[in-house]
């Protein structure tokens, strides 16, 4: 049996009956001949449970709703929801604002050709992971990696010189584990008594990289 699709149901500051269906059309992508009442609401609703299972709809907001409308809502969707649909209301998750600014990735600089090597340090001995680059950009060599909440691109500089003072800082839970890992594998590794839970290293071609214990 295959896993459901999940879909969110956003109904977050649908107060009355008119908001909380026009939420339900835009989040469930209702056809534009959604008539917008509870007849429209459980045919529609019929008519996505047969097209979509298996389905798991998670309803968030409905707690915003007034309380004889959210009954009537709930009654129509435990009759349309039937075989390979299912609701689960989820009131308590909260969507966290976009910040204004990310880091998408950090860019360090290898040598021309140095793409193996580079991989073995960063995949083997840190245990990051590769992932593929776009096409269009693969001609220009290097490498991209990935962690949990990290990603790192290695870029071929046909001038490269190591960067001794510039530097990434690599958050890692397994901090000791990691710190074994590069020392068994000849790397030089240096910890900073004034602030502990850190340590700096180079990568094979000389660019300073420090790992933070979190």
């Amino acid at each position: 049996m295959s896993l459901p699709e999940v879909v969110v149901l956003d109904t977050r500051g649908a107060l009355d009956k008119q908001s909380f269906l026009t939420a339900c059309a835009r989040s469930l992508a209702f056809p534009d001949y959604f008539g917008h009442n509870w007849d429209a609401l459980a045919d529609s609703l019929g008519e996505f449970a047969r097209e979509r299972s298996p389905v798991l709809v998670v309803w968030t907001g409905a707690s915003d709703l007034d309380a004889a409308d959210r009954a009537t809502a709930l009654e129509i969707m435990s009759e349309r929801f039937i075989d390979g649909a299912d609701l689960l209301i989820v009131d308590d998750v909260h969507a966290a604002p976009a910040p204004d600014y990310a880091l998408d990735h950090v860019q360090v600089a290898i040598p021309p050709g140095a793409e193996q090597q580079a991989s073995a340090f960063w995949v083997d001995v840190v245990g990051l992971t590769l992932t593929d680059k776009p096409p269009q950009l693969v001609a220009r060599g290097g490498v991209w990696l990935t962690g949990d909440a990290l990603n790192l691109h290695l870029g071929v500089d046909s001038d490269f010189r190591p960067a001794t003072k510039a530097h990434p800082g690599i958050l890692v839970r397994d901090y000791d584990a990691l710190l074994g890992r590069l020392s068994a594998a000849g790397y030089e590794t240096r910890t900073g008594d004034e602030m502990p839970g850190r340590f700096h290293t180079h990568d094979p071609f000389g660019n300073r990289i420090e790992f933070i214990a979190f």
